[in-house]
């Protein structure tokens, strides 16, 4: 038997969140300081962008690119008050993976877990680059897009002349794009990991449900047995506290993505092929649509594993049980037909199917959008 804290699968973004001062169990002065300066960069330049879109008018490719840009920092926000409203539900998280029932595994369990962990672990880091990249794209748009020479990295309307004041400004907007883009992924990143562990729970209790000797006496199997359905159970109150923490989150995650995709799919659509705009909106599209498909695929993933646990189980010799047992085991997988499921606002399940029409419905609006373009 060995032991896997589940903690450590997420330090580093906790790590993150504690640098930028968001996430401790007693925060600091200094932590309270940095989370203060963080939190008034954000608001800032939330509120430039509220102004430019204002002042845009009719013109529909400045609105466009504005609006796209205004989306994600706004969606950022919400998801970040979100975190920070259900924080001691986070905590409480924490406590329950410390629980006796997610530790003690078998060198085959441990390898489900560690190959779980290490495959978000890579798509983490490629989401992580994707945005890396996407940020260093629009830092270099002014120096090497000559028809934007002192233009800013992001759209914003500022009570002063930029020209004057280029390099200050330039700074300040760097800052910002580079704290929404780091915590706003840590968020992603943090979801995942969680859902992850969820996935590999349920993994880890079809083998145990298949690797069940029902040739044993009763009283020794019923312990057995009823250790896995506490264990099935603990899962389960696992997925809902982790929904409910960011549930709300990821379904305006979900609701800015169909307009953040449009818009960029229509600037995209707009926009020279060789351009260095050409070249930073496709990262960014990139980074929108594999941060939404990421979402559905381990949603779904949640889904199908739960699912297959009364088809694994079924698979065992259960019917070497003697008839006592049997009842036990129809009431259990009774329980088990409904697949546990993350939803997104309470009501919209993160599955492959929600990402199609996702998909779907951003389609359409950039169909429009090219339209009224091709109008003006």
């Amino acid at each position: 038997m060995g032991d896997y804290d589940f903690r450590a699968a997420f330090a580093f973004e906790k790590a993150i969140f504690s640098l930028s001062g968001y996430y401790q169990r007693q925060a600091g002065f200094s932590s309270l300081i940095i989370c203060a300066i963080a939190s008034l960069i954000t608001i800032a330049q939330f509120l430039s962008m509220v102004m430019q879109i204002i002042v845009a008018g009719n013109d529909l490719t400045v609105l466009s690119e504005t609006l796209l840009f205004f989306m994600t920092h706004f969606t950022y926000m919400c998801k970040l008050v979100n975190l920070l409203f259900y924080k001691s539900k986070l905590l409480h998280i924490e406590d329950l993976l410390s629980r006796p029932r997610f530790y003690g595994f078998s060198q085959n369990e441990l390898t489900i877990i560690k190959d779980g962990i290490e495959a978000t672990n890579t798509v983490a880091n490629l989401f992580r680059i994707f945005c890396v990249l996407a940020c260093i794209a629009y830092g270099l748009v002014p120096y090497l897009d000559h028809t934007k020479a002192m233009a800013l990295p992001l759209p914003g309307w500022l009570p002063y002349d930029t020209t004057k004041y280029y390099y200050p400004t330039y700074f300040f907007q760097m800052v910002a794009v580079s704290i929404t883009a780091s915590v706003n992924s840590t968020i992603d990143i943090l979801t995942w990991k969680l859902i992850t562990i969820a996935s590999v729970q349920f993994d880890i209790l079809k083998r145990k449900l298949k690797d069940l000797d029902y040739k044993l006496e009763t009283t020794s199997l019923q312990i057995q047995f009823k250790t896995c359905v506490k264990h099935h159970k603990e899962i389960v109150n696992y997925v809902k506290n982790v929904e409910k923490t960011f549930s709300k989150g990821i379904f305006i995650q979900f609701f800015a993505s169909v307009i953040v995709i449009c818009f960029a799919g229509f600037l995209i659509i707009i926009t020279p092929v060789l351009s260095m705009q050409f070249l930073y909106l496709t990262l960014y599209f990139m980074c929108m649509i594999s941060q939404v498909a990421i979402y559905c695929w381990y949603g779904h993933y949640v889904m199908t594993t739960s699912d297959e646990i009364g088809q694994d189980f079924y698979m065992s010799n259960w019917y070497e049980s003697d008839v006592a047992f049997r009842k036990d085991i129809i009431i259990f997988m009774e329980r088990v037909k409904k697949p546990v499921t993350f939803t997104a606002g309470n009501f919209i399940t993160l599955s492959l199917v929600t990402l199609t029409r996702i998909l779907r419905s951003s389609y359409s609006y950039v169909a429009v959008l090219q339209h009224l373009y091709n109008e003006v």
